[in-house]
């Protein structure tokens, strides 16, 4: 029976829950601009409500390099589960809920990632595992944080669910 370390971060983004969707669907996106510049993301095949695509990380000193199959559903929540690769059977959840505050208009973001434990972790291990996942997520989600409060993701963009893909306003 596979053991996971299991790690949730919840993040505020001052932005629209459409624009926050589209930001985090938007791979090309995240490869045109850097991101998240210590991963490496390299798209396979786009395809309506989702895409497939390799991610690389290096994590604890080990560069990890894993296929990703993508679902965003009609809400907009993006759930990528490795398909191949170190962290096979793996997976990275989104949701997104609008809210308020301050009469400012936001998205709370939750983010929870769930990685197979090899064999050789033992039960002391995997609370150092899930520390280093967790210092990973977070600076993630501050850098799609940035990327949307302070670079500004495109505002011209807005998210269509059906295709899984930000799209061009006409």
């Amino acid at each position: 029976m596979t053991r996971f370390a299991e790690v949730t971060h919840r993040q505020w983004i001052d932005a629209p829950a459409q624009t926050v969707r589209a930001q985090f669907a938007d791979l090309d996106h995240h490869i045109r601009h850097r991101v998240h510049p210590s991963l490496r993301f390299e798209v396979l095949e786009r395809r309506s409500g989702g895409a497939r695509f390799v991610q690389e990380v290096r994590l604890l000193g080990i560069r990890q390099r894993d296929v990703f199959e993508r679902r965003i559903d009609a809400a907009g929540n993006i759930e990528d589960r490795a398909v191949q690769g170190f962290n096979r059977g793996g997976s990275l959840s989104v949701r997104f809920t609008p809210g308020q505050v301050d009469g400012r208009v936001g998205t709370e973001v939750d983010i929870t990632i769930n990685l197979p434990l090899p064999p050789v972790i033992g039960p002391l291990v995997k609370p150092l595992l899930e520390a280093q996942i967790r210092k990973a997520l977070r600076a993630a989600a501050l850098e799609d944080k940035t990327d949307i409060e302070i670079r500004g993701y495109p505002a011209c963009l807005s998210h269509d669910t059906a295709a899984g893909w930000p799209r061009a306003l006409a």
